[in-house]
């Protein structure tokens, strides 16, 4: 099994932190999958044995950092630390989601994001998400990852824009299915996850992509009265289709 190239810093600091406290962690999600991908890291996510906010607070005690503690009851803690080159880096540390690590990852939203890297640098892969970072698709975890959290609908059309992959057939059939769930996160959870995916390149193509998976509507319901109103001359398109020319020109401005 090959080795995953991790950046020695903060990861060896982490792991030495982690050694002297007799807590075991394991580096997971986004981290693991950009290091595969070659891609720059910008968050970390830890998964740990136990007392996660004890660790996050010695880390950032020892690494200069900032604590928060983001949610005591499920022992879940944020680091925030400057790299050399200036760049903010966040560390979220969080207790196990189960009993082993093979279930926490099992419980997450995609199996590109449901990968470890254990104490001998390789990758954990109980959902075969190493297989298919090689077909460059997009798979839920399991069938239920969307009504586990039902804002991972939209973050599904986010990672797919973000790495330029393909949602594959049997999730896109579960987020058809699932659409309606999108009524229940929180106003601002759907609104952050939103802007994130029109910073993406081609916004207004993963808007049209919201739209064909009808989550758009739970997002900016008012858009669905655009389509099919035409335009008097000169204008070609109708509003929905112009709003999306609109997004797109914008991108290029």
């Amino acid at each position: 099994m090959p080795q995953v190239p991790l950046p020695e810093w903060p990861w060896q600091a982490i792991r030495r932190l982690a050694r002297e406290r007799g807590v075991r962690l394991w580096p997971v999600g986004g981290a693991v999958r950009d290091a595969l991908l070659g891609r720059p890291i910008h968050d970390w996510d830890f998964a740990v044995e136990q007392d996660a906010l004890g660790l996050a607070r010695a880390v950032a005690d020892a690494l200069g950092g900032d604590f928060y503690p983001l949610d005591a009851e499920r022992d879940t803690g944020r680091v925030i630390l400057k790299a050399e080159s200036g760049a903010r880096l966040e560390l979220d540390f969080a207790v196990l989601r189960g009993d082993t690590l093979e279930a926490d990852l099992a419980a997450r939203d995609f199996t590109v994001n449901a990968l470890a890297v254990d104490e001998d640098n390789a990758p954990v892969d109980p959902t075969g998400g190493l297989a298919d970072l090689e077909a460059r698709r997009v798979r839920a975890a399991s069938e239920h990852a969307f009504r586990d959290d039902p804002l991972r609908l939209l973050r599904a059309v986010r990672v797919e824009a973000e790495l330029g992959f393909e949602i594959e057939p049997r999730t896109a059939a579960w987020i058809l299915r699932d659409a309606p769930l999108l009524a229940q996160p929180s106003a601002e959870r759907l609104r952050d996850e939103f802007v994130r995916l029109l910073a993406l390149p081609g916004a207004a193509a993963s808007v049209q992509r919201l739209d064909e998976f009808g989550l758009l509507v739970h997002v900016i319901p008012e858009l669905e009265s655009l389509k099919g109103v035409e335009q008097s001359p000169p204008h070609t398109l109708d509003l929905w289709q112009h709003t999306l020319a609109t997004v797109d020109t914008l991108e290029d401005i």
